[in-house]
C-alpha cells in the first residue's frame, strides 16, 4: 500500500503483462521458427509494463498537486448572466 493506495491496477498491468509473456513462450515453444520474430514483443511488454507501473507510482505521490481545490472559490459568483 504506497500512500494508502490499494494496488490493483498496477497487479493487473503485471498479471497481464506475465500472461502474455507466457502465451508467446508457448507460441514460441511450439513454433521454434519464430523466435526472432517474437523477441523484440517481450520488450515491447515489458516496457509498457514498466511505463505503467512509472505512471502508478508518479500518480500517487505525496506532490501530487491534485490534493488541493486550485480552483479560486470567488470566481464561481462573478459573471454570472443567468440570474
Amino acid at each position: 500500500m504506497i500512500y494508502g493506495r490499494r494496488p490493483r491496477q498496477l497487479l493487473v498491468v503485471w498479471g497481464v503483462s506475465i500472461l502474455l509473456i507466457v502465451l508467446i513462450y508457448w507460441l514460441e515453444i511450439s513454433a521454434p521458427a519464430l523466435h526472432d520474430l517474437l523477441l523484440p514483443f517481450y520488450w515491447i511488454i515489458l516496457a509498457v509494463a514498466l511505463f505503467l507501473t512509472w505512471r502508478w507510482l508518479r500518480a500517487r505521490s505525496r506532490k501530487d498537486r491534485r490534493g488541493h481545490d486550485r480552483r479560486r472559490a470567488d470566481r464561481r459568483d462573478q459573471g454570472s448572466t443567468l440570474s
